[in-house]
């Protein structure tokens, strides 16, 4: 089978209802072009081979009734589960990490089924066509849709604070490698890349790491206090980050800077990590911020 480019969305402004439209969660995985013939192979958004990776969907292929591929979001329970997993290149390491944090694979869409494209049909025929080629099993779920009520989703993802939604134009096409103004991703929450500048005193569980990573946004030249994250973090990355931060001391980055609370160290501004929040306060600080991951340079 070809390798396929997947489509990809333009950003959405706001949450809306209409009649030609249907809405979907958007997920907090990695993107997955699924071919299932004979066997399962997986190619992620960039084209590279992530099979081997993911020995838990091994056998996706049983859970279809004919040759085909599919596209969707490889998911585990949390993001941070997930980047216990997309990073492994080890065997015995992959499959550890498919015990402790399992993932699972949500179709979204059908672009081919025994040889045929399905890419020239309408969205809502192509969503029709992928309920009739899988089985239900938990290892590959048909991720539901909604029509015509966008906004009633959007209220069930803010109470529940998940990512967002995706609106899809009923009527349209699947395009390669396109990214579609009919495909429309509409986020909960904002992200941004920022500096760690240092981080606070841990309390409780978190007594011998820290409480919070201080962060600063580079403006005009000099480092702005945005604020700190102090979520996000599971205990292996709080031994981890508590190591690696504690290497790179060095001294306040800011001219002005009320953290709110006690410094443990002040870094070097060199790391910078990715950071999720609701949204900029009006005192400039970011408000309800989780930590995603790291990113390298």
């Amino acid at each position: 089978m070809k390798t396929i480019r997947p489509q990809l969305a333009q950003t959405g402004k706001k949450p809306f209802d209409h009649k030609d439209w249907l809405f979907e969660l958007k997920l907090d995985g990695v993107r997955c072009i699924a071919y299932l013939d004979k066997g399962t192979r997986l190619q992620a958004r960039s084209g590279q081979d992530i099979t081997a990776q993911f020995p838990e969907l091994w056998n996706l292929h049983c859970q279809v009734v004919k040759p085909c591929i599919l596209d969707g979001e490889i998911a585990c329970a949390t993001f941070n589960q997930m980047q216990h997993r997309i990073h492994k290149t080890k065997a015995l390491d992959i499959r550890v990490a498919a015990k402790l944090y399992p993932a699972r694979f949500f179709a979204f869409d059908l672009l081919n089924v025994s040889g045929k494209s399905l890419m020239p049909l309408a969205q809502i025929a192509r969503k029709e066509a992928l309920r009739d080629v899988m089985t239900e099993n938990p290892i590959g779920l048909v991720l539901p849709w909604r029509e015509r009520e966008g906004i009633a989703l959007f209220r069930e993802v803010q109470k529940h604070r998940q990512e967002g939604i995706m609106a899809k134009l009923q009527s349209a096409p699947y395009i390669e490698g396109k990214r579609a103004d009919w495909w429309l991703k509409v986020k909960n929450f904002q992200e941004g890349t920022f500096y760690v500048c240092g981080f606070t005193e841990g309390e409780g569980e978190r007594a011998t790491a820290f409480g919070s990573l201080i962060l600063g946004e580079l403006r005009d030249g000099k480092l702005v206090y945005v604020g700190n994250v102090g979520s996000g973090f599971d205990q292996r990355q709080l031994v981890e980050l508590t190591a690696y931060f504690g290497s790179l001391q060095g001294e306040c980055p800011f001219e002005q800077a009320d953290v709110g609370r006690a410094v443990k160290q002040w870094t070097k501004p060199v790391v910078r990590c990715e950071v999720r929040f609701l949204e900029w306060g009006k005192d400039g600080k970011l408000r309800f911020p989780t930590f995603r991951c790291l990113v390298s340079h």
